[in-house]
């Protein structure tokens, strides 16, 4: 069974409650947006002097009243006029300042409570930010909306649950697409927001598993190493390689892992050269500049070069991919994730060992060898 929705009542509750909204809350409201924050603690100083008018009057309605006569109070003053009497007159002066300014200070506090209450007489926006944040916090969203008011909000309940003519069935229908599109607009804002997000966290994961190849290479490599039968060959932690050797005026490949063989033998290094080949570029680089560069020798192909300083020696690390191959690229040429020098310092690092192990074999082991790194 369907049951008819109560239209009727609920369109009169909500007018009622909207009404009486509009009749508490909005005079709070103008006032609270009218007043300036930052100027509130000269009025809570001045406050206090504008009530001192009545509280002479009580003073002199209170000064009628006699005292003296009174059993206790009578005796009391007395005393206290002969102990005040036996004072020097500096210090029934310093005392009397003292006393107005403790009483004044009170006044303060007191008119500063009263300035912070929503609805007192003495109400200022300003104390009320300052003495009580949390429930400040509630209010400040209808602050920030000057042009809101709930008798606006009244009006248009007024014109939505009794339009009367085409303008006002055409405003609600222009404030209903306004706020349609006002909602698309933000879901494709969350939409591209997620999505970005999405893909930097896919290429972050795509990063770390190369890291993840490249620890399993390198361990592999180092148990090879332990079991004295690790080459130069399988160095190929990241892609294809070739080394090169600065031989004064030129360049010697004396090592070739996983490249076509295209690279030349020998190089020369000469201006000409550094514009074609980043391996000539990186040798011809002064010595306390950093030894790297890259070129594209063709289209879709990059050669990423490394100048490491070996025994006595100067080599040229060579590393050789495809543009489409997202792992070198990242680990050779990207900082997104690890620092690319770490990259270049591990196979500096496997090359100075295996060409210390390579030095020893020649001149035999007695010889001792330090090795260092860039």
């Amino acid at each position: 069974m369907v049951r008819p929705l109560p239209h009727v009542e609920t369109k009169i509750n909500y007018h009622s409650f909207i009404a009486e909204l509009k009749t508490v809350f909005d005079p709070v409201l103008s006032a609270m947006r009218s007043q300036d924050a930052s100027a509130w603690r000269g009025q809570a100083w001045l406050g206090p002097c504008k009530q001192l008018k009545g509280v002479m009057r009580s003073a002199g309605t209170l000064g009628k009243i006699g005292w003296g006569s009174l059993p206790v109070i009578g005796p009391a003053m007395l005393v206290a006029g002969g102990w005040l009497a036996a004072l020097p007159v500096w210090l029934i002066v310093l005392l009397t300042v003292a006393v107005l300014v403790v009483a004044y200070w009170i006044m303060v506090i007191r008119y500063t409570g009263q300035m912070a209450t929503i609805g007192h007489a003495h109400f200022h926006i300003g104390a009320f930010k300052a003495k009580r944040p949390l429930e400040y916090k509630l209010w400040a969203p209808f602050l920030h909306k000057h042009n809101a008011s709930f008798e606006g909000l009244l009006h248009f309940v007024n014109s939505l649950f009794y339009a009367t003519d085409e303008a006002d069935v055409r405003s609600i229908l222009e404030y209903t697409r306004g706020h349609m599109d006002a909602v698309q607009t933000e879901k494709e804002e969350y939409r591209t927001a997620r999505d970005y997000l999405q893909s930097e966290v896919e290429k972050h994961e795509r990063v770390i598993g190369y890291l993840v190849d490249v620890i399993k290479s390198v361990n592999k490599s180092l148990y090879r190493l332990a079991n004295d039968c690790m080459n130069f060959y399988e160095l190929d932690f990241v892609c294809a390689f070739t080394i090169y050797k600065v031989e004064g005026d030129y360049i010697r490949k004396f090592h070739d892992r996983g490249t076509t063989g295209a690279s030349p033998e020998i190089i020369a290094l000469t201006e000409a050269n550094a514009e074609k080949y980043a391996a000539v570029y990186v040798a011809m680089l002064p010595e306390e500049e950093d030894g790297f560069s890259y070129n594209s020798p063709f289209p879709g192909r990059t050669v990423a070069s490394y100048r490491m300083k070996m025994f006595e020696e100067t080599w040229i690390w060579n590393f050789h991919f495809d543009d489409s191959n997202d792992k070198a690229l990242k680990l050779t040429l990207s900082n997104d994730v690890i620092e690319i020098r770490e990259v270049y310092r591990l196979v500096h690092a496997f090359s100075l060992v295996l060409q210390k192990r390579e030095m020893q074999s020649k001149a035999g082991r007695g010889i001792v060898i330090r090795i260092g790194g860039e």
